[in-house]
């Protein structure tokens, strides 16, 4: 691959939800622009994309597994299947665990969520066994997902990976309105009294949450990425294609149930650049977007994203990249130096050809 970077830009619209709730319960927010805005933390959509279905099914087995139970959920299985005793077994991963850990605690779950795929850790754990003193070099192929997102280990340095991707968090394009539902459950059982002024429910209480359209920015270094996965270039390849793909794909999961927010993204630009530094097209929204008569917020996000690409391209020194662009508006037109593909998918597909 000769590229440096690619990277994806993403414009969604979710209806009334609380997709990500910080310590009150309530939807992310931040200041930006001087507004209060909507707010998605990298970290939620990192693990959505992670959890995507399309994620398992491009690159197969090569996902990682992030666990303070690893001990209990997967290293004592992994070693009775191979014929210890349950007693050995949990011997051999007690001091596996002490190992990785630098510690002597006698607890069965680690202090932080371990981040493996199973090859890698099961390799680890082989050698740990055999004796080797140089165990910890043992470790195959990293899964492709630990090669984007990365893994820090305080204890263990040596098993440190850079991350290859950076994920900023979503961020809504227009002035944030936070509403409050009051809401009650229904006690089927409890009499119908028209005298008691809960007659019927069995709970009640409130909930905030907010309607908006949100600006997504990723972007993924390749050198970083072919180093970390042992230079595959064709795992390297399917990385970027499952990124791509779970990226369109990944929505958080909060209080789904209640509010059904299947809303997947409505406009796309991708960019694979071979030379500068990678763009962040969040300051086209420093000055929130507004409707207007017969121009809704989405539409209205996607010229303001497009105005500042345009400006931003003129800016900056080196623009030595291929951008490609894929909408379901009808009123965005064609943009100079932008390739206008039918769909996600064939957008996806022409950044696989650059690459």
């Amino acid at each position: 691959m000769n590229a440096k970077t690619v990277e994806l830009h993403l414009l969604q619209s979710f209806p009334p939800s609380c997709i990500n709730r910080d310590g009150n319960n309530s939807p992310k927010d931040c200041t930006f622009g001087d507004v209060r805005r909507a707010r998605i933390s990298s970290q939620c959509l990192k693990r959505a994309i992670r959890q995507a279905e399309s994620f398992a099914e491009t690159v197969g087995d090569a996902v990682g597994i992030r666990s303070k139970q690893m001990r209990d959920k997967k290293l004592i299985p992994y070693l009775i299947e191979k014929g210890l005793s349950q007693e050995d077994a949990e011997k051999a991963a007690d001091a596996f665990r002490r190992e990785l850990a630098k510690d002597d605690k006698k607890e069965s779950q680690t202090s932080v969520g371990l981040y493996f795929g199973e090859p890698e850790l099961y390799a680890l754990l082989d050698a740990h066994r055999s004796g080797e003193k140089n165990w910890r070099s043992a470790a195959p192929r990293k899964s492709a997902d630990v090669a984007l997102f990365g893994r820090m280990l305080a204890e263990a340095r040596d098993l440190n990976v850079d991350a290859a991707a950076q994920v900023a968090h979503a961020l809504g394009t227009h002035r944030l309105s936070q509403e409050m539902d009051y809401w009650t459950a229904a006690d089927d059982l409890k009499a119908d009294d028209p005298t008691e002024s809960d007659a019927g429910a069995g709970m009640l209480g409130t909930a905030e949450f907010n309607a908006s359209v949100f600006y997504r920015y990723a972007c993924v270094s390749l050198p970083i990425l072919s180093q970390n996965l042992g230079d595959e270039e064709e795992l390297a390849r399917r990385t970027i294609e499952a990124f791509f793909a779970a990226s369109w794909e990944a929505i958080p999961t909060g209080k789904i149930n209640g509010h059904a927010h299947f809303t997947p993204p409505f406009f796309a630009l991708a960019v694979v650049r071979r030379k500068g530094m990678p763009l962040n097209l969040c300051n086209a929204f420093v000055k929130p977007v507004k409707a207007a008569k017969e121009v809704g917020l989405d539409e209205a996000s996607a010229k303001a994203l497009l105005t500042h690409l345009s400006d931003m391209r003129t800016m900056s020194p080196v623009d030595d990249a291929d951008y490609f662009c894929a909408s379901s508006l009808t009123q965005i037109g064609p943009m100079e130096g932008v390739a206008q593909m039918k769909g996600y998918a064939a957008m996806t597909q022409g950044i696989l050809e650059k690459l």
